[in-house]
């Protein structure tokens, strides 16, 4: 056997490792030459002659290796565990297949019908909220075949429905207005605003319904005053009735206003005795009547005699007897018997004192003229005129043959210059004028020590005007304040009332229905804290009410269905209180102790713009916008 020696002495030998190295690169013959070297130097060691060997096994190798096609060679064994292989593979196929089918296809089949069904449930949403109603209806229909008991398909469902009653609704009162049927069209319009506050443009068309209504009511009203000879309130409103729509009966307005005014304007023309301070008035009528037809030459005659007679009158006032004489003289040749002789007594007059001032400046043929023109005008006394012509005659060269028979008088004595008297003012209506009159104004209680009781005044604040404290204005106040808790047909009403907390709440009673008779009233505010004061905008659309929900009494505002619900005004220690609408329902007027006393105050529908159009040092409250 090799010892251990001999094998540790060959592997130390420098050509064991550099035949080693040839025999890894494949070297044979430099591996073969350095391990016979190493044989022969160890001819005992087995791993030197085994080497050897291997060597000159792989260089015989290569002489004589061939490269030829690869064959497949498979042993039974190899068979069976290939075939073994492919059945694993083919039951785990199955076994996948068999899990796709049971459990991650139905798996997807419901996230995709998920899926559908948000889709739908959004795309009619969508649809409903545009408006198509037939488009909703198909889809929230598919969505209840998809599933039966879909909540969001039958509320769907019951909401289209809704929309179409309400729809139905909004046709029929837009037939009932184009028809001309105001009434019957305000009660659906409102009908439709307790369903949906802001539908389409009911409230537009609401307001358009009040204003025809009001119109027609206005023309009823100047008609009465007219037929009953009151032309001054006539002609009132028939200039609303012109501001308010210009084309509503305008032939007729305009013709019974020219009628009007010309008949005015006469009759101050005409008073006995003449009242000279009121011809302004008579002018201000004729040129109001030539505005509405200026090829009216009756107008136009009455505008420039009125108009000439103030010039003159100015000038005769003034001490310029010329410039009054040029003007009254045009207005005495045009009608000598103007003012019932008032403008032939002035001419006079007139003559007479500017014949006085071309005598004292020497110039006596121009005084006698202005004498002569003077003593043949139709006044029941001429004599002073006679008389200055007498005086003068003498210094005149010729001697002028007078124009008129002296007779032996007395001395003249001067007539003095007519003294205007101004005429009293009206006698006040013993019948006070209704509140109704005053629409677009505010009515209020003012505390007013001097004149306490009812005012009206615009909404600016100005044009205050005392009304009294009498039992006619107390009742007509109470009705227009009744009113404001009525829709605009009249049909609903809001009331205060306990709540569900009992607390004061407020609500709406519905009309009594034709079959099923009183309905239950509707609460609209649901607060912790007390309502009152509810009042109903003239568009339908919205209640303004006082709530103390935030700790003070403020305004509020919230739509007839109940929600929106938004305070307007926020205090601390103050109240505001006593809510009403403008005609238009765009301002509130309202009042507070803000500044330390009760004052009015205006604020737009919103909440903006707080004005105080009150500003006094004594309290004022309750008001009312009249409508």
């Amino acid at each position: 056997m090799l010892g251990a020696s001999d094998s540790i002495a060959a592997e130390k030998d420098p050509r064991y490792q550099e035949g080693l190295s040839h025999l890894q690169a494949g070297e044979w013959a430099a591996a073969i030459k350095c391990f016979e070297a190493l044989a022969a130097a160890f001819p005992d060691d087995a791993d030197a002659a085994r080497l050897l060997d291997e060597a000159r096994f792989k260089a015989a190798l290569d002489a004589t290796a061939r490269v030829t096609a690869r064959r497949w060679a498979f042993s039974p064994t190899d068979w069976i565990v290939r075939g073994l292989i492919a059945i694993a593979v083919l039951v785990a196929l199955f076994q996948g297949a068999r899990l796709v089918q049971q459990r991650v296809a139905p798996a997807l089949a419901r996230v995709q019908e998920q899926w559908q069904i948000a889709r739908l449930e959004r795309d009619a949403a969508a649809r409903l909220e545009a408006g198509d109603l037939d488009g909703a209806e198909t889809r929230y229909q598919q969505l209840l075949a998809m599933v039966p008991d879909s909540v969001a398909a039958r509320e769907g469902l019951t909401r289209v429905a809704e929309e179409r009653r309400v729809a139905a609704l909004y046709d029929e009162a837009v037939a009932l207005q184009a028809a001309g049927d105001d009434e019957a069209a305000l009660q659906k319009f409102t009908d439709i605003l307790v369903l949906r506050p802001l539908y389409r443009d009911v409230s537009l068309r609401i307001e358009e319904v009040r204003r025809r209504q009001n119109r027609e009511a206005l023309f009823a009203a100047a008609e009465a005053d007219y037929d009953a000879g009151r032309l001054v309130e006539a002609a009132s409103k028939y200039e609303q009735l012109r501001t308010s729509d210009v084309n509503f009966r305008r032939d007729l307005i305009a013709s019974r206003l020219l009628g009007i005014y010309m008949q005015l304007g006469r009759e101050l023309i005409a008073r006995d005795p003449p009242a000279a301070e009121v011809i302004a008035q008579a002018l201000d009528y004729f040129t109001r009547a030539l505005a509405l037809d200026p090829r009216n030459s009756e107008a136009a005659l009455e505008q420039q005699l009125a108009s000439t007679y103030l010039d003159g009158r100015a000038r005769y006032e003034q001490g310029d007897w010329e410039g009054a004489i040029t003007r009254l003289r045009a207005v005495f040749d045009l009608r000598p018997d103007y003012l019932r002789g008032l403008v032939a007594s002035m001419l006079y007059e007139a003559y007479i004192r500017a014949g006085d001032e071309y005598r004292d400046a020497g110039d006596v043929y121009f005084a006698y003229e202005r004498y002569r023109a003077a003593s043949i005008l139709p006044v029941a006394d001429t004599a002073l005129a006679r008389g200055r012509m007498f005086s003068i005659e003498p210094l005149l060269t010729p001697t002028v043959t007078p124009t008129v028979t002296r007779t032996p008088t007395p001395t003249a004595t001067s007539t003095p210059i007519p003294t205007i008297t101004p005429v009293p003012e009206a006698t006040p209506t013993p019948t006070p004028m209704p509140l109704s009159e005053f629409r677009g104004m505010i009515v209020f209680y003012s505390d007013n020590e001097e004149q306490p009781g009812y005012w009206v005044m615009n909404p600016d604040g100005e044009g205050r005007r005392y009304l009294g404290d009498t039992k006619f204005y107390r009742e007509q106040y109470k009705a227009l304040y009744e009113r404001e808790a009525l829709s605009p047909d009249g049909r609903y009403r809001t009331y205060v009332t306990a709540g569900d907390r009992g607390n004061p709440q407020i609500f709406i009673q519905s009309p009594e229905d034709p079959k099923w008779g009183i309905q239950p009233a509707k609460q609209i505010t649901l607060f912790t804290g007390m309502s009152y004061d509810p009042v109903w905008s003239p568009d339908g659309s919205r209640i303004a009410f006082v709530s103390q929900e935030n700790g003070g009494d403020d305004i509020w505002v919230i739509y007839t269905d109940g929600k929106g619900a938004r305070a307007l005004t926020h205090n601390t220690w103050e109240w505001d209180k006593h809510p009403s609408w403008s005609p238009d329902s765009n301002r509130i007027v309202f009042w507070s102790n803000r500044t330390g006393t009760k004052n009015i105050f205006v604020m737009d529908a919103g909440g903006e713009n707080v004005v105080n159009i009150s500003n006094t040092p004594w309290d004022e409250y309750d008001p009312l916008w009249i409508k």
